[in-house]
């Protein structure tokens, strides 16, 4: 097994209970494997909040997305603060979330099992 960056956190396609056809994708993680740690590997968290829920809860609450929120081409969320003046001058901020598509499909270049001959070209 190769390495994949440690900012992608894995969904994995699962059925939904009591039906064949149905699957949403639900929050993995990858492990955090340090060469030479005597540690057992530990699990990648995500940092924000967009990914993070339920994590935070004792137990920790499995996350699922449905099938059709994640498009082909990926989709690319933004958290950022906004900030704006009412008319009468009050300020309001607020944490907002923009949904954008992503920029096609990517691959996190994971790869198992692979059989590789001596000049490194794949077999």
């Amino acid at each position: 097994m190769n390495s994949v960056p440690e900012n992608w956190i894995p969904f994995i396609p699962v059925h939904i209970p009591g039906n064949n056809r149905e699957i949403q994708l639900q929050r993995a993680a990858m492990p955090r494997i340090l060469v030479g740690d005597p540690d057992p590997a530990q699990k990648v968290q995500p940092l924000t909040s967009l990914l993070r829920q339920g994590l935070d809860l004792t137990p920790a609450r499995i996350s699922f997305l449905h099938e059709e929120e994640v498009p082909r081409a990926g989709a690319r969320l933004t958290q950022y603060y906004t900030r704006s003046r009412w008319s009468q001058g009050q300020v309001y901020t607020w944490l907002r979330v923009q949904k954008q598509t992503g920029r096609g499909e990517a691959s996190s270049g994971l790869a198992f099992d692979r059989l590789v001959d001596k000049n490194g070209s794949e077999a």
